[in-house]
């Protein structure tokens, strides 16, 4: 009987100890990295023209790990799309962080670029208060040759509402050689619907854009769309 005691006490203290070690390993907090990314989160580069990444830092606390920062992705400068590239550091305890730049390849001759939303669009019918400050969209063409507008209300609730980039809902659209626009699909809304047509033209000449985009819920969203220089 004292001898089966004292395993019982021995394998008491031994789930203690290892009880405590795991709680300790529980409560020590772990500091993750953070990654900085000089310059914009999404860049655009002319088609033939070398990539030169803006830079980065990264640091887990007051140290500087920039050193150890892996940069993947692929990307192609001779064709036209959306690239992205991942910026991964890991902290010294293994825990990972990501960071994130989209690379747009564009052919300058073509519609790609970022365009301001003239205060002239309105929603349904002028004027539309929300069009004031001139929001900013990004275009860039698809692989398939469609062209993706990056917010299909134009900024209207993302930037005139101020709800948020959560409301700046893109699509892509089709352009004819004759500069005719049509909606080629939609991303869904926060409201779980969609944009259901896309009609109205592309002036090679003016670099402008001037459509109607229909959305599910009922409303009409008229969008001028004026080419920005880089």
């Amino acid at each position: 009987m004292k001898l089966y005691k004292y395993y019982l006490l021995i394998a008491s203290a031994f789930c203690l100890f290892a009880c405590e070690n795991e709680m300790d390993d529980l409560s020590r907090e772990t500091v993750p990295c953070e990654i900085v990314l000089d310059g914009a989160k999404t860049v655009l580069v002319e088609m033939g023209n070398p990539y030169i990444d803006p830079g980065y830092e990264a640091f887990q606390g007051n140290i500087d790990v920039t050193e150890d920062v892996i940069v993947s992705g692929t990307l192609d400068i001779n064709t036209a799309g959306k690239y992205t590239l991942r910026y991964t550091v890991k902290n010294s305890d293994g825990v990972s962080t990501i960071e994130k730049r989209t690379v747009i390849v564009f052919d300058p001759v073509s519609p790609s670029g970022f365009y301001k939303v003239s205060k002239d669009s309105y929603r349904n019918a002028p004027p539309t208060k929300e069009y004031e400050s001139e929001p900013t969209v990004l275009i860039y063409q698809e692989e398939s040759g469609a062209y993706y507008i990056s917010d299909l209300f134009g900024g209207f609730y993302d930037v005139g509402r101020g709800y948020g980039s959560r409301y700046a809902v893109g699509g892509a659209v089709n352009i004819s050689r004759k500069g005719k626009i049509s909606l080629a699909r939609s991303d869904v809304t926060p409201w779980g619907d969609k944009f259901s047509k896309a009609e109205g033209t592309y002036d090679e000449a003016t670099q402008t854009f001037e459509m109607n985009i229909e959305w599910e819920a009922g409303y009409t969203f008229h969008l001028i769309l004026i080419k920005q220089s880089l």
